[in-house]
């Protein structure tokens, strides 16, 4: 009897572990190509701030499967989806409503980006961007800032889908400038198959010194967003 009672426990114990696991969410994790912060290496997502996302998720509990797109369709998927979450995100008062706010995973010093032989930009300290055209990525906050600024899509302005199509127009000298971060100059010349050498920073943008975050879709179950805050500070990334 003693036996029989035993291995009844074992398997409703058995039983409980496997409804524990299948019943954890899996979420979907959304960002783009930024090395040494994110980047595909061999078969899965790698980077400094994936490895922070990474620890988040499983402090947490949770299961998630990390995909690369370029950034304004990163930004698509994770409105499409309440499981959705995104990184490396700048929180501007625009966005701010619009996502849940996890945790810091990165943070970026951009700076005006040119090529190296080219002497023609002179910029005072209001960054006087006429007579100059750039690229940038759709959706992303150097876009805004460029539009801001008196830059106009389809005039003097390439918005591309990608960062890597940013640094091959200016490659091209389709456009005078880009922003970028000096620090990620080497890593992401050498994954566009360029030499750093190519490049030269022109003057930091004070304003576009930003953290960049984790976030959730804004409809996301209030428990997994407390779940995953909660492992974010458990792990300090605060």
């Amino acid at each position: 009897m003693k036996f029989r009672q035993l291995l009844c426990g074992m398997c409703f114990f058995g039983l409980s572990i496997g409804l524990t696991y299948a019943d954890t969410p899996t979420l979907v994790v959304f960002t783009e190509v930024s090395p040494p912060y994110q980047y595909q290496g061999g078969d899965r997502v790698e980077g400094i701030a994936t490895e922070r996302v990474r620890k988040i998720v499983e402090r947490a509990g949770l299961n998630a499967e990390f995909k690369l797109f370029p950034w304004a369709r990163a930004m698509l998927n994770v409105e499409r989806s309440s499981r959705a979450l995104i990184y490396s995100i700048a929180k501007t008062p625009e966005r701010e409503g619009q996502f849940h706010w996890i945790a810091p995973v990165a943070k970026f010093n951009l700076s005006i980006l040119t090529l190296a032989n080219s002497n023609h930009i002179q910029l005072d300290s209001g960054l006087n961007l006429t007579g100059l055209s750039a690229a940038a990525q759709r959706d992303d906050i150097a876009e805004t800032w460029l539009l801001a600024k008196g830059l106009e899509e389809g005039h003097n302005l390439l918005v591309c889908a990608d960062i890597l199509c940013s640094w091959q127009q200016l490659k091209l000298g389709t456009v005078d400038f880009i922003i970028e971060d000096p620090v990620l100059i080497e890593s992401t010349a050498n994954l566009a198959g360029l030499q750093a050498s190519d490049f030269k920073v022109v003057q930091p943008i004070p304003e576009l010194a930003v953290v960049a975050y984790l976030a959730a879709n804004g409809n996301m179950d209030p428990k997994l967003v407390k779940r995953l805050q909660e492992a974010a500070r458990e792990l300090g990334y605060e």
